[in-house]
């Protein structure tokens, strides 16, 4: 018989915005229904048993694994002081004298890795929306939000979005930045302290994103590569990334005639200061945007060493067969990774401004034949509650169930875990068990109650079990009306008016 009372209670009763760990801890979580013999005594050494995982995702393993048709093995997980100290198959009698948690062939992930986010925009969708819901409407409403920003404001939000990744799995994070002389004058200082605080829960990486027509001024690109390398930063910019990009008229993050030296510039500072670098690239659905193909020919010419990445890509979708083959070729010789955020593109591609008629394009890049190239794809979170997309949680589940949705990735399915785990966690240059189930690793693991995908994908699986070096997360989600003091929605009398900035042409930063 299931208890019809809540199954949790939160006992928070600190101030808004803040968030203290012991306040937030539940009654009872909602995975505690289904696998109860969890320990949450402090005990970090146990047996997880009959759990599903997928093996690709897999380091160090037993030889003896055997895998189903969609790539999934049925192991048992040892865990011992919080680390990973065997994965064999399941069912093998073992002397053991460690507790025993039987996931009844749930599946066990490895913690998510999100590579790319705005957790600066996040959780403003209300206050500033964008009501075309296009990408020009996001851009321009962007800006105006900026009136509202100051280091408070800012850091709130970004530490609400950490709190809901956290607990819903996610370990790493890579955050896009906005980095005009105003904005990145507040967006900064917050990220730094919310990287030092959050050290150990959720690794975070920082972005500048500028529109690549910033870099004319070599001076301002100077200081902004210098603070970047100081702050252990990556270097970014936009580039063919608006509605028009790769027409003439884009005169923001096309350029013109110009990109390629401006590129250049980019890619110089990088060099000249050891930087990666990350970049937006043809968010839209023209088949003259091929911003992709630039960058990956400025890679080659300017002998970039660094790691690059280039989010988006969405108009390869729009190349010729020929074309796309072209383009996705010089991709791989430069060593290029593509990150995809299909969520985010399918909403915000292909829109008609007026609302009337429905989209007839996907807005996604071509995964499989990225994929199918060996050029590696990573899938992430994009934009959440804000102008760019007015949802999203920063829950990667959602990100990889929408995205195998999309992009038909479930024919084959098995080796996708890797775009939400263990590739983006190589590309950020994380420990060797990051975004693994690994031996040796820590146990930092998802445990689902879904058994098989079309379990696992089919629910949200709220029910799921963190686990942190071997430790359930007790945490809830945080709850919005956290921030309701800094929501000001437009049409209310009272608005702040304590800051402004020039926010001047905010594109290309989806």
């Amino acid at each position: 018989r299931v208890d019809a009372r809540p199954p949790f209670v939160l006992q928070s009763n600190t101030g808004p915005g803040s968030w203290d760990t012991e306040a937030m801890v539940s009654d009872k979580a909602l995975w505690c229904r289904w696998i109860p013999s969890v320990p949450t005594d402090g005990t970090d050494s146990f047996v997880l048993r009959n759990a599903r995982v997928p093996m690709c995702v897999t380091r160090g393993a037993s030889e003896e694994l055997q895998t189903d048709r969609d790539g999934l093995s049925l192991v048992d997980i040892e865990i011992r002081e919080g680390k990973i100290f065997a994965v064999v198959p399941a069912g093998i009698p073992r002397a053991s004298n460690l507790r025993q948690v039987n996931v009844d062939g749930g599946m066990v992930w490895p913690t998510f890795v999100d590579i790319h986010c705005h957790v600066d925009k996040g959780h403003t969708c209300e206050r500033t929306r964008n009501e075309s819901g296009s990408l020009a409407g996001a851009d321009d409403s962007c800006a105006k939000d900026e009136t509202h920003w100051d280091h408070e404001d800012v850091r709130r939000r970004m530490e609400f979005s950490l709190k809901s990744a956290y607990v819903h799995g996610t370990s790493a994070i890579r955050t896009h930045i906005m980095s005009g002389p105003k904005q990145g004058a507040i967006a900064w200082p917050a990220f730094y302290k919310l990287r030092e605080k959050w050290k150990g829960k959720v690794e975070l990486q920082g972005v500048s994103l500028n529109i690549l027509s910033f870099f004319r001024d070599e001076i301002a690109a100077t200081e902004l590569a210098d603070n970047v390398r100081s702050h252990g930063g990556i270097l970014g910019a936009a580039v063919s990334c608006t509605d028009r990009g790769g027409y003439a008229d884009d005169e923001y993050t096309t350029c013109g005639n110009d990109m390629p030296s401006l590129l250049d510039v980019v890619f110089r500072l990088a060099n000249e200061r050891g930087l990666d670098l990350d970049f937006h690239v043809d968010e839209n659905g023209n088949e003259v945007s091929k911003g992709l193909l630039y960058i990956s020919e400025a890679v080659m010419r300017n002998d970039f060493k660094g790691r690059i990445v280039c989010g988006h890509c969405c108009s390869l979708a729009a190349q010729s067969p020929q074309e796309l083959a072209r383009i996705v070729a010089v991709a791989k010789r430069a060593g290029v990774v593509v990150v995809s955020l299909p969520i985010v593109n399918q909403w915000l591609q292909n829109r008609d401004e007026r609302g009337t008629h429905t989209p007839i394009r996907r807005g996604v890049t071509t995964l499989k034949e990225l994929d199918d190239a060996g050029v590696p794809v990573c899938l992430a979170s994009d934009n959440t509650r804000d102008q760019f997309y007015g949802y999203g949680d920063l829950d990667m589940l959602e990100i990889f169930r929408e995205s195998c949705r999309i992009g038909h990735l479930d024919r084959p399915i098995s080796r996708w875990p890797l775009a939400v785990t263990a590739r983006p966690a190589s590309v950020m240059g994380l420990d060797e068990h990051a975004g693994y189930v690994s031996v040796g690793g820590p146990a930092d693991l998802v445990v689902f109650r879904g058994r098989h995908y079309s379990e696992l994908l089919s629910r949200p699986q709220l029910d799921r079990c963190v686990l942190r070096s071997g430790k359930p997360l007790m945490e809830d989600v945080p709850d919005y009306r956290e921030l309701d003091d800094l929501e000001n929605i437009e049409g209310d009398t009272e608005r702040r008016t304590s800051v402004t900035f020039d926010a001047g042409p905010a594109r290309g930063g989806g």
